[in-house]
Order: C-alpha cells, then sequence, then structure tokens
C-alpha cells in the first residue's frame, strides 16, 4: 500500500477519535440544558395544542372573549392601549435598529476606506 495513504488512514483514525471525545465533553457540558429544553419542547408542545383546540372551537374561544369584554371592560380597554403602545415601541425599535445598523455599517466603510 502506499506510504501516503497508510499516513492518511492513520490520520482519519485520529480525527475520528478527537472527533468523539469532543462530542464526548460537548454531551457532559450541555447536560444541564437538557431539562430547560425540555421545559421549553413542553410550552411549545401546548402552544400548538392549544392553536389546535381554538381552530377547532372557535365558538368556545368568541364566547370567552365576549365575557371577558363584558365583564371586565376596563381590563380589556386597558390591555388593549397597552398592546398598543407595546407593538408602536416594538415598531420603533426595530426601525431604529436598522439605522444604527447602517449608521455603523456607513462608519466601518468610511474607516476601512482611509
Amino acid at each position: 500500500m502506499d506510504e501516503r495513504l497508510i499516513e492518511l488512514y492513520v490520520q482519519r483514525g485520529r480525527l475520528r477519535e478527537r472527533i468523539g471525545a469532543q462530542r464526548q465533553l460537548i454531551a457532559r457540558e450541555l447536560a444541564p440544558l437538557a431539562k430547560a429544553m425540555g421545559v421549553a419542547d413542553q410550552g411549545v408542545a401546548w402552544l400548538h395544542r392549544a392553536r389546535a383546540y381554538v381552530q377547532a372551537h372557535p365558538g368556545v374561544v368568541a364566547a370567552v372573549v365576549v365575557a371577558v369584554v363584558v365583564w371586565r371592560p376596563r381590563w380589556v380597554l386597558r390591555s388593549l392601549r397597552w398592546g398598543f403602545v407595546g407593538w408602536r415601541g416594538w415598531r420603533a425599535w426595530r426601525t431604529r435598529g436598522r439605522q444604527v445598523s447602517e449608521l455603523f455599517r456607513a462608519f466601518r466603510g468610511t474607516a476601512t476606506a482611509q
């Protein structure tokens, strides 16, 4: 067999051993996150079930919304107001963030041109 080919096979074996060790290290390091990721998965699954329920029972959802509006109109109005304030804040954040990133891009462009 060609010496170069043997060398490549040996190098490949070493790389595979190193990759295996790195995978074990990552598995050990990320083990504490497994519980948190499980909770996140359960939350996503709950949201999917809630969405399916709302799609299957729109009348029940509408009745609950009407009941809340009738029994707690101030709460609904306050929630709508704060929702609108939050939406405007989010839109401003997105617009300003885009402007700031363009400004930084412009500064970087002038700094590299000099």
